[in-house]
């Protein structure tokens, strides 16, 4: 098979789907415009006949009601029997939504019918989905619907009312004209294709055996003589265009293959060397981000505020020391510590007066206990604080002592505090037998600490 027979089956493959597929987008687009624009019409009329309808129901006057739809019915009517003469529709008409209206009815809140073009129809009850969903949406809806005979329809509802919920209107307007429409249109979209598809091929194959089989060729037998190392071989293409270029590349390929060698090697030297340089700046650049991560640990374990472990990073390190308490038998105490009255504090004084405090009561806590004291914000004002290697006793010492110290330190505005000065309550609990994990450990030093409060608060108690 010729290269000539390839491109013309390959741009035919091409073609053929590609406007194919141009008509069916452009047939989906227009009849969704179509319906869109049948929607607006069908939900404009509703609108007309929303405020009338309402007047009328919220005066109990149901035979106006019929009066409205009958006057829509008899316009109707008078359509149909002119589509049945093969009639042209007046000017102005083609788009009146009336022309296509299958039926309009007005239902209350139970969806009984009372009023409808039908009058047969009048107390009916409307049960389907689309008269549910209608009944109980507060604003138009629109659907495409499947009517009894099957026909597909445009279903449309509005709701009437004056400030009361009165009823609804409900439409279906008929999809034949359309459908139709949308059928010529199909019909004159198909012809029209094939006509471009066989006007296109024909220029196609004419242009191409011109401007690109023949130049094809002869490069193709400059590319067999390159191949048997016959760099003399030359190719003459006249035309000024991409053929004409890739021959020239062809005819100067030959001549430079000598120099792209050396030039190839020269190359590889200099990427050499930039590969080198690379390196070396990579190897700064994991220095630069083993730096980073250090301080990036740093944040994700210390409380921004106290710069004690924030909560996540203690608690992980206090189960640690209680497993190896528990494993080596060694002595662990834990201490809770609240700030007393910290809302009065806050509320007195501002939160950054708050936020103050509690910077400096870390400090505090800091320069009061060992290095290897584990010192974290549980929450808020409340402290936790691991003592490791430590019996009870000396828990609770080491509690009255921080106690102490913060009730005699200076801290700002702290006379606007009961009593005229800071104080903190803290509860002392030792992993024992009971304690069984570190969630019971802290539940013992929070109780202990909720006693401390319970009994006038600025004291120990384990």
């Amino acid at each position: 098979m010729g290269i000539r027979l390839k491109l013309i089956l390959l741009l035919t493959g091409l073609l053929v789907p590609l406007l194919g597929a141009g008509g069916l987008l452009n047939m989906s687009i227009t009849r969704d415009t179509l319906i869109e624009e049948m929607h607006h019409r069908g939900l404009a009329l509703l609108s007309a006949l929303a405020v009338p309808s309402s007047i009328a129901l919220a005066n109990h006057e149901i035979e106006r009601l019929d009066d409205y739809l009958a006057q829509l019915s008899k316009k109707q009517k008078s359509f149909n029997q002119a589509q049945s003469h093969d009639s042209q529709p007046s000017a102005g008409t083609e788009g009146d939504p009336v022309r296509d209206l299958v039926y309009l009815c007005v239902v209350n809140a139970n969806g009984r019918v009372l009023a409808h073009t039908n009058e047969t129809a009048y107390g009916t009850i409307r049960s389907d989905s689309f008269a549910r969903r209608a009944i109980l949406a507060d604003k138009a809806l629109f659907n495409k619907v499947s009517n009894e005979s099957g026909a597909e329809t445009l279903a449309v509802s509005l709701p009437v009312s004056s400030g009361l919920r009165w009823g609804t209107l409900l439409a279906e307007f008929s999809l034949e004209r359309l459908n139709s429409r949308m059928a010529r249109m199909q019909r004159h979209t198909i012809a029209i294709t094939l006509v471009l598809i066989f006007l296109a091929l024909l220029g196609l194959s004419i242009g191409l055996s011109t401007l690109v089989v023949s130049p094809v060729k002869a490069l193709s037998k400059m590319a067999e003589s390159l191949g048997r190392g016959d760099l003399s071989k030359r190719v003459t293409v006249r035309a000024k265009d991409e053929m004409g270029t890739l021959a020239n590349v062809f005819n100067a390929t030959a001549k430079e293959l000598a120099s792209y060698t050396h030039d190839l090697e020269q190359k590889i030297r200099e990427r050499s060397a930039e590969i080198v340089e690379k390196n070396d700046q990579l190897e700064h650049a994991n220095r630069r981000l083993s730096t980073a991560n250090e301080r990036l640990e740093e944040i994700a374990t210390t409380d921004g505020l106290t710069g004690l472990a924030n909560k996540t990073h203690w608690l992980t390190r206090l189960e640690f020391e209680v497993l190896r308490a528990k494993r080596g038998n060694h002595k662990l105490c834990l201490l809770m510590l609240d700030v007393d009255h910290f809302k009065n504090y806050n509320d007195s004084n501002g939160h950054l007066a708050g936020d103050r405090l509690l910077s400096k009561l870390a400090g505090l806590l800091t320069s009061n206990l060992r290095a290897i004291d584990i010192a974290g914000r549980f929450g808020g004002e409340e402290f936790g604080i691991a003592l490791l290697d430590t019996s009870l006793r000396s828990g609770v010492r080491t509690a009255d002592k921080i106690r102490q110290e913060v009730s005699r330190a200076d801290f700002e505005a702290q006379a606007s505090q009961p009593g005229g000065n800071l104080t903190v309550s803290i509860g002392v609990a030792e992993l024992d037998q009971e304690s069984q994990n570190m969630n019971d450990l802290i539940e013992k030093a929070d109780t202990a600490l909720y006693q401390a409060k319970n009994e006038g608060r600025n004291r120990v108690c384990s």
